[in-house]
């Protein structure tokens, strides 16, 4: 097929690839505030707030969790929208190039040629992706949880399996209880079960082991233990399921308070999920992991494996020479989100990091640097001096399901409450149960409303809400 060199159309004088929490809310932002040139690029043609892609994955269809399709909201506060993935970046000619979209093998979708798009400013906002750490057969036998795709792929995965585990429980003859569900959950065989789980107990639990003792991952372990016992399951109540959580260092959820901690690893506990820490997982395979342990392996029975350890920029950022990046695949930018070197480029949120103060991966960064750009950018075209980024934690708030929400505020949120409450200013306030559940969603609510104006964002909340009370708490896949 003759193939030709992309040509260089619709220039735009803000640029904005990525439609996440960071890059959509600033797209929004920018509209909101007269300036009408302004392109945002992703490759899907919908937003889902990733913070709740545990329970899509939990069995929660994604229209249950508020998905925005991107064209609507462009048509709404005046922006262009373009489906697109990054495939290059040209500073020099101030432009980006597209990578094409082959069409179907069926000839039913036509093929969309690359493009390339000019840009007075250019705004990367990549998000970020979980690494598979060099580990052996992460990508062919493991889960990851960085898109809907993958949630919906896990929530299948864990419905399709659970049900094949008890019908093997069911058919199996005495004796055989060690018979597991294949990871697809297509097949039942005794592949991964081993002589001495079949002497332990006359059913051996469907076996899921999640890699990574993060929000990620302790989110996803409470609301995967609720959903093994949802009536609309396609596995009766009395399913067995065995959770655990592997976490390579000394310390459960690196990153928060010790009081904090305790908490969540309590909760989890009760609810007989199992924690283990200085689990170093050296191979994936189909029904098991073989975790090293000291000089020696262990290998055990894993039947749905969630690789939830770590987080990365994209594979793109390390194609892009222009721009300096860092080992974890971030760009390296200013203190102002500047890209080193350049100063019409910036990054945002998973994909930007600065050197001086490294952030964590969240949507509460992506959504403050959104909002600090917002004002930079106009800025900066008037030919203002740079201005510094300064990150206001909120704090750390995590929902587990049935077993609660809990959390940490920090700011001036935390200093009324803890003044209201007679504790000292500036100390973080640990929240749990209704307040700290409306808190966990007030953060949703304030992006649905950034991203909705007023009168949607209301009715998408009472809508979420209806959702929430009468829809079916687990989708039958």
């Amino acid at each position: 097929m003759e193939t030709h060199d992309p040509q260089r159309t619709r220039d735009a004088d803000i640029v904005i690839v990525g439609g996440g929490a960071g890059g959509l809310e600033l797209a929004v932002r920018l509209a909101k505030a007269g300036h009408k040139d302004i392109l945002l690029i992703d490759r899907d043609t919908s937003h889902v707030w990733k913070p709740r892609l545990h329970e899509i994955a939990a069995g929660l269809g994604r229209r249950q969790v508020d998905e925005l399709g991107y064209a609507g909201l462009a048509e709404q506060w005046g922006f262009r929208y373009e489906c697109g993935t990054l495939a290059s970046v040209e500073p020099e000619q101030r432009q980006i190039t597209l990578a094409a979209i082959p069409g179907g093998e069926d000839h039913a979708s036509a093929e969309v040629p690359a493009r390339v798009r000019g840009y007075r400013q250019l705004v990367l906002a990549l998000g970020g992706v979980t690494p598979d750490m060099g580990v052996e057969g992460v990508l062919e036998h493991a889960c990851l949880l960085d898109s809907p795709d993958d949630a919906e792929r896990i929530a299948q995965q864990f419905s399709r399996g659970l049900l094949a585990n008890h019908v093997a429980m069911e058919t199996a003859p005495t004796g055989d209880a060690g018979v597991s569900a294949t990871q697809g959950g297509a097949q039942v065989g005794a592949e991964g079960s081993t002589q001495d789980s079949a002497k332990e107990s006359p059913g051996r639990p469907y076996q899921v082991v999640i890699v990574g003792s993060g929000a990620t991952g302790v989110e996803l372990a409470a609301y995967l233990h609720e959903a093994r016992g949802m009536h609309d399951a396609p596995a009766p109540k009395g399913a067995k399921v065995e959770i655990t959580i592997l976490e390579a260092t000394e310390t459960f959820m690196p990153g928060v308070t010790q009081e904090l901690r305790e908490s969540i690893h309590q909760r989890l506990e009760e609810q007989g999920i199992k924690i283990e820490l200085s689990r170093q997982v050296a191979k994936v395979s189909s029904g098991s992991v073989e975790i090293s342990e000291g000089d020696e392996s262990v290998t055990r029975d894993a039947d749905l494996v969630v690789w939830a350890a770590g987080r990365v920029g994209p594979a793109i950022v390390e194609e892009i020479d222009a721009l300096e990046s860092n080992k974890k695949r971030q760009f390296t930018v200013t203190p102002g989100l500047q890209c080193l070197g350049h100063d019409s480029i910036f990054a945002l949120g998973d994909c930007a990091n600065i050197d001086e103060a490294p952030l964590p991966p969240t949507a509460q960064v992506a959504s403050e640097q959104a909002e600090f750009l917002a004002d930079e950018l106009p800025r900066r075209q008037q030919g203002e001096p740079a201005q510094a980024f300064e990150f206001k934690d909120r704090g750390t708030l995590l929902s587990l399901s049935s077993a609660g929400s809990v959390g940490e505020l920090s700011g001036k949120l935390s200093d009324k409450l803890g003044n209201a409450q007679g504790s000292k200013g500036n100390d973080d306030l640990q929240v749990r149960g209704r307040f700290a559940r409306a808190a966990y969603q007030g953060l949703q609510r304030q992006h649905q409303f950034l991203l909705l104006g007023p009168l949607k964002g209301s009715a998408e909340v009472v809508s979420d809400v209806l959702r929430r009370s009468m829809g079916p708490r687990l989708k039958v896949h």
